[in-house]
């Protein structure tokens, strides 16, 4: 299958007004910056494209002020699109990113909720009933532990550590599984799936609209049914720039408070951006939208980590 780039097509999946496209088939797309499919990122020649292409947007950013925002320009036409508002309020919505996440958000809330079930159970059953050994199993015991008392110390330290292991190899398993499976979740709230712009104003206000961030990661879809379903940042607080031009096929969006990382917050990590071209394969039905000129327009221009 041949690769088609489509710099403005479709619309946001809450907005209003409509674009036309060539072809009702064809996926929503707008990107900017193209890599391998999935399947070949890893390889030394997915890395050096990737790089060439991370670098090539570093390049221009170094030409760019370092002062101000907004001091890209865009390369093609982002309209503001009107949203359901509340009541003497205007709001206008556009999307700055969209991508959906390799992992089913549903079905790792129904993984969670499987192995809680069994986290539940074996924590509810109750401790299993000491029995009582008969003649000949007392002999057993006897002779295995006068086996073990005349052994060396390293047939000792075996035998006591293979015993420990077998006596707390149920709630080991599931401890680990347990702290894999959270560790798991807490990291997927990183992996940002859209970030939408939203300019809010009162009506019969004179002041400037309030422009605001509304982005949505994998935690916030676990969750469809959420009240609210986005975290709403200011524009001012937050940082993106590229982690490592080699290895990353993701731009970095770091939030501050106050000009400062939060490091008693998952704040301290930052929000991961997956800008990696989705496979020929994958079946998309949503809105995707990788447009690294919109993210320097907003942001300002990249930069690497320091």
């Amino acid at each position: 299958m041949n690769r088609i780039s489509y710099s403005a097509i479709g619309r946001a999946s809450s907005s209003r007004s409509v674009f036309t496209s060539p072809s009702p088939r064809l996926p929503l797309i707008i990107r900017s910056v193209h890599a391998s499919p999935r399947r070949l990122a890893g390889t030394e020649a997915e890395k050096s494209a990737y790089a060439r292409k991370m670098q090539s947007l570093l390049s221009q950013s170094r030409l760019q002020p370092t002062k101000s925002k907004y001091t890209i320009p865009l390369q093609q036409p982002w309209p503001w699109h009107e949203i359901a508002s509340p009541p003497g309020t205007t709001m206008l919505q556009r999307t700055l990113f969209a991508r959906p996440p390799d992992l089913s958000p549903p079905l790792l809330l129904f993984a969670a909720g499987i192995w809680g079930l069994f986290v539940v159970a074996y924590l509810a059953l109750p401790d299993v009933q000491r029995k009582d050994y008969t003649d000949d199993e007392k002999k057993l015991i006897e002779e295995n532990e006068r086996r073990k008392q005349e052994a060396n110390i390293v047939s000792r330290l075996s035998m006591s550590f293979t015993s420990a292991i077998f006596a707390s190899a149920q709630p080991l398993i599931y401890g680990i599984v347990s702290v894999a499976l959270l560790g798991l979740i807490a990291s997927s709230t990183r992996i940002v799936t859209r970030i939408n712009m939203v300019q809010i104003k009162p009506e019969l206000s004179t002041q400037d609209p309030k422009t605001v961030l509304r982005l949505t990661n994998v935690g916030h879809e676990m969750i469809p049914w959420g009240k609210k379903g986005f975290r709403e940042l200011n524009v001012e607080d937050c940082q993106v720039y590229i982690p490592n031009l080699k290895n990353s096929h993701t731009i970095r969006l770091k939030v501050l408070k106050d000009g400062q990382t939060n490091k008693w917050s998952l704040d301290r990590f930052p929000y991961s951006l997956d800008y990696r071209e989705m496979p020929d394969n994958a079946r998309v039905e949503k809105e995707i939208v990788q447009s690294t000129n919109r993210l320097q327009h907003v942001f300002g221009p990249l930069r690497a980590a320091e």
